[in-house]
């Protein structure tokens, strides 16, 4: 669906990995891709924002699981919190942050994907902000974190350094 909307990308989508997150794409670039870690059971499914609410009731306990079953569907309390997050990058050119989910996985949000033969996006024309709200149920947490580096794409944008003395006096000690 997303690749019908080329020029807004997955603006106006929302994105449902099982039946315990909801994703829901405020504004991003037209580029952004979303990579999911976490189980592969959980399956993902692309909605239009609008239809999301209606998707989400027709297809609990079928298409969207946990929960399994019509019976259980109905004892889930759903999606109850929602937080919208404000992701800031500097660099198109590598993830600009993790979306951590307590317990299941993280999304790397990825501000700028580049296909072939496209040319080099101009950072000063463009927005440095992605806006999306994430949905889970309660009690679980949703936090923000620096990306972690994963595959080779990880190894092409990672800087090790070596910790301040600051730093390194505040990191935990590990006896053995």
């Amino acid at each position: 669906m997303a690749e019908k909307n080329q020029s807004n990308g997955l603006n106006g989508f929302s994105i449902f990995w099982g039946g315990l997150v909801r994703v829901d794409i405020l504004k991003v670039l037209p580029e952004t891709r979303l990579t999911f870690y976490g189980p592969k059971a959980l399956h993902i499914h692309l909605v239009p924002t609008d239809k999301a609410d209606e998707f989400y009731k027709k297809e609990l306990g079928v298409l969207l699981t946990p929960p399994t079953g019509r019976e259980r569907a109905e004892d889930w309390r759903g999606l109850e919190l929602e937080q919208r997050l404000q992701i800031k990058f500097k660099d198109v050119e590598r993830p600009a942050s993790d979306v951590a989910i307590s317990g299941l996985g993280w999304i790397a949000i990825e501000p700028a994907s580049k296909p072939r033969g496209q040319p080099d996006i101009n950072l000063d024309e463009t927005i440095n902000e992605l806006h999306l709200a994430v949905r889970v149920p309660k009690p679980v947490e949703v936090f923000v974190r620096p990306p972690l580096p994963v595959g080779k794409a990880g190894a092409e944008w990672y800087q090790y350094r070596e910790l301040s003395e600051k730093e390194e006096e505040l990191r935990p000690k590990w006896h053995f």
